[in-house]
């Protein structure tokens, strides 16, 4: 008889719909364990009996992996892996998958709406008119998006999307990253910048695509945020960690930078009390760049086909560990 696997899905759930997974399942040896939405009791009771586990933003830190007994393989609904921890994952001898492309058109979307909104002064307007104010000459004067510089922290595939739907509204785009693939950048027409600081002090729009690491938890800190031109605009659609909250509050509020979107907080939810939202120049969506109805098919069929691979082939594309 053939080996039999139990897979536990704790992520883009209702209650105990899966039908995708069930479809991506059929045929093999896979049984579904799916513990009620948000039911963390009866998700950590099903731990020691799971061979693999499928979460969206579940912390799965080392006192829940220490609570596995034969899981090998964990595939994190979504791109970022920062909610699992890997040291303890590779103690134990698991696997670890992400979803990287199920939401690519959605994100460099989002990133390039928040850089236009931006540039055009949307959020002034769009708080003024919400509190009954009908004027257009309080906002900062426009500048011509096809004059300025577009700048992207990071040239991973994200990144290049993000630098081709750029290319038709700006004079130019530019680009650091430290392992730079130059030849997607040239056949982009994306001008290579050799260091952060540098793409900071050119930049007219400076957009972040990197992952959030030890080495880039705040990245974008109050030495770098004074870098950059005080009629530039920084957007963030990646991880809130990369950027240091209470310094990007001093340079919105006394002018070191014109403007920032987030998609992403370093705490989520954020506490409303930040000082952050009381700011006219700052746009915040509640990590939301992801979404759409076909991004939410794709996350939790690519997850499955991920696991599948893993537990009846050995192993899958997107592995981080």
């Amino acid at each position: 008889m053939s080996e039999k696997f139990k897979v536990g899905i704790y992520g883009m759930l209702n209650n105990a719909e899966h039908g995708l997974e069930t479809e991506v399942f059929a045929g093999g040896p896979i049984e579904i364990v799916n513990p009620a939405w948000k039911d963390e009791e009866a998700f950590v009771r099903m731990l020691p009996e799971v061979d693999g586990l499928i979460v969206l933003t579940t912390e799965m830190d080392r006192n829940l992996i220490m609570k596995t007994a034969k899981c090998r393989v964990i595939v994190r609904q979504g791109l970022g892996v920062d909610n699992l921890d890997l040291t303890a994952m590779k103690e134990k001898n698991m696997q670890a998958y992400n979803v990287p492309d199920y939401c690519v058109d959605e994100v460099t979307t989002h990133a390039m709406t928040m850089a236009l909104m931006l540039v055009r002064d949307m959020t002034y307007y769009m708080r003024d008119i919400a509190d009954g104010v009908w004027n257009s000459l309080k906002a900062p004067l426009s500048r011509r998006a096809n004059e300025l510089t577009f700048g992207l922290a990071g040239f991973g595939r994200m990144s290049q999307i993000v630098a081709a739907k750029a290319k038709p509204f700006f004079k130019e785009i530019a680009a650091y990253d430290p392992y730079m693939n130059k030849d997607a950048a040239a056949g982009l027409g994306v001008r290579v910048i050799d260091d952060l600081d540098g793409l900071l002090r050119e930049a007219d729009v400076v957009s972040l695509h990197v992952p959030l690491m030890e080495s880039t938890q705040h990245m974008i800190n109050e030495e770098k945020l004074r870098l950059m031109k005080p009629t530039a605009f920084l957007v963030n659609t990646a991880r809130g960690g990369l950027v240091d909250g209470r310094a990007l509050y001093k340079a919105l509020s006394q002018g070191w930078i014109q403007g920032a979107a987030a998609d992403v907080m370093e705490t989520e939810p954020p506490d409303f009390a930040d000082p952050l939202f009381t700011l006219k120049n700052l746009i915040v969506t509640p990590h939301s760049a992801w979404r759409s109805d076909a991004a939410g098919r794709d996350i939790r069929i690519f997850a499955a086909r991920t696991m599948r691979a893993a537990l009846l082939e050995g192993a899958a594309p997107n592995r981080v560990l």
